[in-house]
């Protein structure tokens, strides 16, 4: 529904200028950057110091982030399966969900060692379990094998370490931007499978497919009293906030934002005003709704009377084209005429003959 692509062009430039950070130097960024945006957004890692090494309990709890299992962090362990690892422990239930899968062997003695870095070798045999090898898919020296074909599946781009090496967030974020990217034993790419991903013409995830199922909203940023602190569960010194696909701000977002979108995970705000260029977001009352000809039960075109003409004789039109727009307009959906509502658009065509679609609503509640 949003237009993300812009949004993390956006954020990229945001992030090269508040580190102070010279033209040429973003350029060479850039591709980490997205790497470390996608693999937060999924939830796997969430950091700032990137330059950090990751413990063996750290790393057990990446892997079960991100698999089919990663519902399970959401679930307090009461079990240990190791001996120095208690039941109490944060990492306990990724622990043992590593374990079960053989993702992550323990050591003689029933211990798992949580607090030893992960090293190369770990993350060679985690990445190839979740894809869904096995040791029997490795003969003769099976270390060499699956060296090989990690490397085979490209899982090591962008990861210069030798066997025994500890890995730092950096690889870590790296590591499983690849496993993403990378084909199953089965076929299919595995961020596709796991977390129904697309990719760009280029190979790349598309940041969009993500950010579509995670954001929150729209929220209405009220006329009477706009105050976006009151709409985000977050502190907004933290935010990383966007206008209208533009760098924006708090005062401004408050002052002129009709709508917002958040991203809790990353605390990204995303607000929309009645004078964006290509999207936007109107707020009015109702006036009218038209129903195709052909058809009386599918409405095809609303009309809004926006706060600063509600008396005039004509409103803002909006098309509905979707089948989500069209039900929420019916006699069967939520909205109706002499409702408070705000449209967020799409705009199409010249200034002379341009039209607005509507692809998102929400009531002023």
């Amino acid at each position: 529904m949003i237009n993300l692509e812009q949004k993390a062009a956006g954020l990229l430039a945001v992030c090269a200028l508040s580190a102070g950070m010279a033209a040429t130097a973003y350029g060479a960024t850039s591709t980490f950057e997205m790497r470390k945006n996608v693999v937060s957004l999924l939830g796997i890692i969430t950091t700032s110091n990137t330059q950090a090494t990751v413990t063996r309990a750290e790393f057990a709890r990446m892997l079960m982030n991100a698999s089919d299992d990663r519902q399970l962090g959401r679930t307090v362990s009461n079990v240990s399966v190791f001996a120095d690892v208690p039941s109490t422990s944060e990492y306990a239930t990724a622990i043992r969900t590593a374990s079960a899968n053989e993702w992550m062997s323990g050591y003689l003695g029933g211990n798992f060692k949580p607090d030893e870095p992960v090293t190369m070798r770990d993350a060679v045999k985690a990445a190839l379990a979740l894809l869904g090898y096995t040791n029997d898919d490795f003969t003769e020296n099976i270390q060499e094998a699956r060296l090989a074909q990690f490397k085979k599946l490209s899982l090591d781009s962008n990861i210069y370490r030798g066997m025994d090496e500890v890995l730092t967030r950096e690889d870590c974020i790296n590591l499983f931007y690849n496993l993403m990217k990378a084909q199953t034993k089965n076929g299919g790419q595995y961020g596709t499978q796991v977390f129904e991903l697309t990719y760009n013409s280029d190979g790349e995830i598309n940041t969009s497919s993500i950010l579509d199922n995670s954001l929150k909203g729209p929220k209405i940023l009220s006329h009477d009293s706009r105050n976006l602190d009151d709409l985000v569960p977050f502190d907004l010194d933290d935010a990383i906030m966007f206008l209208n696909g533009e760098a924006s701000d708090e005062i401004e977002i408050n002052d002129y934002a009709t709508v917002v979108y958040y991203h809790e995970e990353t605390k990204m705000i995303f607000a929309y005003s009645n004078d964006g260029d290509n999207k936007g977001a109107t707020e009015g009352r109702i006036k009218a709704i038209y129903y195709d000809s052909s058809d009386p039960f599918t409405p095809v075109t609303v009309v809004l009377n926006t706060y600063h003409q509600d008396n005039a004789d004509n409103g803002d039109e909006f098309q509905l084209t979707s089948s989500e727009m069209q039900y929420l307009f019916s006699v069967y959906g939520e909205f109706q005429v002499g409702d408070d509502v705000a449209i967020v658009w799409e705009k199409s065509g010249n200034a002379e003959n341009a039209s607005y679609t509507a692809v998102d609503v929400v009531g002023d509640y």
